[in-house]
C-alpha cells in the first residue's frame, strides 16, 4: 500500500515525477500514461477509502480505475462535460456527461470528490465550491490538482479541451481557498508555497510550447 504524503503542496521535480510512478507501480496500482500526472495519482490514492467517491472532469483522469483496483466497493461515479470515451472507461463506475458545477447526484451523496487538472479549465470558483460542499457529507474529502505558476503565466487565447486555459498564479489559488472556506470547506493544513522548478515544460510534457509550468495538489475537509 502507498503511504501518505503530505499534500497541500506543489510538484517540485522530474525526480518527484518519476519516484511517483515507481511508487504506483510497485503498489500494482494503474498509472497515468502521461507521466506527470501520475503526481496527482501517487499522492491522493493513499487517501482514497472505501466509501462513496465522485470524480470531476474524468476524462482521462483514471483515478476511479484506482479506486477499483484498491478493491473498494462503494459506489463510484465520474463525470465530464464530454462522453469519457471508451478507453478512458473501467468496470465498476458510473459514468456521466454534464457540468461539475451543476451535477446530477443527490446532496450529501458522496464521501470523497476529486478534481484533477480541471480547475484551470473556465471553472468558476465560487458555483464549484457550492457544488462540492452540497454533494460532500460533513467530513468529508474534496482533492483539487491545477497548473501553477507565479509570477501569473499568460495564456489569453489559448484553449484546451476547447477551453479557456487559465494557469493559476497564488492569487488565483488564494482566491479558489477562500470559496471552499466560504461553504465550509476548508484546507487540511498550511499550503507549502514552495516550488523547485516548473516542471512541465516545452521538453516534458508541456501542451504548447513556450508554457513552463509546475502542478499544485490542494486537499480540503467538509466541516
Amino acid at each position: 500500500m502507498l503511504t501518505k504524503l503530505k499534500l497541500n503542496k506543489f510538484l517540485q521535480s522530474r525526480a518527484e515525477v518519476n519516484q511517483c510512478t515507481d511508487d504506483i507501480i510497485r503498489a500494482g496500482l494503474k498509472t497515468h500514461g502521461i507521466s506527470v500526472k501520475d503526481f496527482d495519482l501517487r499522492n491522493i490514492i493513499p487517501y482514497l477509502t472505501d466509501s462513496p467517491f465522485l470524480d470531476l472532469g474524468a476524462a482521462g483522469s483514471f483515478i476511479v480505475h484506482n479506486h477499483v483496483l484498491l478493491g473498494y466497493k462503494s459506489r463510484r461515479c465520474a463525470i465530464d462535460l464530454i462522453d469519457v470515451a471508451d478507453h478512458d472507461r473501467t468496470s465498476g463506475v458510473e459514468y456521466f456527461k454534464g457540468s461539475l458545477m451543476e451535477t446530477p447526484f443527490a446532496d450529501g451523496e458522496f464521501q470523497q470528490v476529486s478534481c484533477l487538472s480541471v480547475i484551470e479549465h473556465q471553472v468558476e470558483y465560487d458555483k464549484f465550491a457550492k457544488e462540492v460542499s452540497r454533494l460532500l457529507k460533513s467530513g468529508g474529502d474534496c482533492f483539487v490538482s491545477f497548473d501553477y505558476a507565479e509570477p501569473k503565466m499568460r495564456t489569453d487565447g489559448m484553449k484546451l479541451f476547447s477551453l479557456d486555459w487559465n494557469i493559476l498564479c497564488k492569487d488565483d489559488v488564494l482566491k479558489l481557498v477562500d470559496e471552499m472556506a466560504n461553504v465550509g470547506l476548508h484546507l487540511t493544513s498550511e499550503i507549502d508555497w514552495a516550488t523547485n522548478e516548473w516542471v512541465i515544460n516545452e521538453a516534458y510534457c508541456a501542451p504548447v510550447p513556450g508554457i513552463a509550468y509546475t502542478f499544485g495538489l490542494l486537499h480540503f475537509k467538509k466541516d
